[in-house]
């Protein structure tokens, strides 16, 4: 079997949207590369439907100005490569990463030696899927965590990805995750991963559109680290799902974004406690105005 590599050329607000595009078009998940500008790579079956598909992503890319996003430069390359390349070449570019003071991202495949006592390590294979905590808003969100977190508190983590988010916020002391991803095979992908870290074997992952399959008691903390297009909706989701002193946690803002998830967040009933920025993109620690 083999696979045609496509690397679609980009700019920092807009890579969100060319991750969900190739996905929705059929990849299992991307990398993003940000050593010559900013580029997504897919991979995709070399078969009948090849041509298909790369038509559909430019028809896709130039769809995204109809919702003012500006994909540019928006080039396409194509360039084949065996099963096995596709298996294994993106992790020569991932490797253990200290993210915060006590978090480091350690990949399967390597084997863990703590520079400090108090560091730990969250052990991922990630399988190209967005979420490996060396990404701007992952990082930003690991921090708010480390900020909020006291031990003792009940979470749920909203689009959870590769389960990045939830096993950083059982080490830091978080008692019971529910995490959460609207794409199954990102749901499989996050039991995977909770199965390499011992701690947060006891997490339990639903498929879900947001927080609509949720049924939990109100929760101390719900974090989100998703697309900024997507977070508007979520919002009102998350009051009657949050204890009244408990903390809205989001990131995937990107620059240009900001003031309006800002003023969604205000007309929702949110304070923002903290905002932080990591190059162009936002997080936010947010709790419910008292009345």
């Amino acid at each position: 079997m083999s696979w045609q590599a496509v690397r679609v050329d980009t700019n920092t607000e807009a890579v969100e949207f060319v991750c969900d595009l190739l996905i929705s078009v059929g990849a299992d998940g991307v990398q993003i590369d940000e050593k010559n500008g900013i580029s997504v790579i897919a991979y995709y079956e070399e078969n009948d439907q090849l041509s298909y598909i790369l038509a559909n992503i430019q028809a896709r890319l130039q769809s995204l100005s109809k919702i003012a996003v500006d994909p540019s430069p928006a080039t396409v390359h194509v360039s084949g490569i065996s099963q096995s390349d596709w298996e294994n070449n993106w992790k020569k570019y991932y490797h253990a990463q200290r993210i915060t003071r006590h978090l480091t991202v350690v990949p399967s495949w390597e084997t863990f030696k703590s520079q400090q006592s108090e560091e730990m390590p969250i052990i991922m294979d990630p399988q190209l899927t967005f979420g490996t905590g060396t990404h701007e808003t992952t990082r930003l969100m690991m921090q708010a965590l480390e900020t909020v977190v006291r031990g003792g508190e009940s979470m749920i983590d909203v689009g959870t990805g590769s389960g990045v988010l939830a096993v950083a916020a059982k080490l830091l002391g978080v008692r019971s995750v529910l995490a959460t991803d609207i794409d199954d095979i990102s749901v499989k992908v996050a039991k995977e991963n909770l199965m390499l870290n011992p701690i947060a074997t006891d997490i339990k992952v639903i498929t879900s559109d947001l927080l609509l399959n949720v049924d939990t008691q109100p929760v101390d903390l719900i974090v989100a680290n998703i697309l900024a297009d997507v977070i508007e909706r979520l919002i009102p989701q998350t009051i009657s799902r949050l204890k009244p002193t408990g903390y809205f946690l989001v990131s995937g803002i990107y620059d240009a974004i900001a003031p309006h998830i800002e003023e969604q967040l205000h007309i929702n009933g949110f304070e923002i406690v903290q905002k932080s920025q990591m190059g162009e993109w936002h997080s936010y620690i947010t709790q419910i105005k008292e009345k």
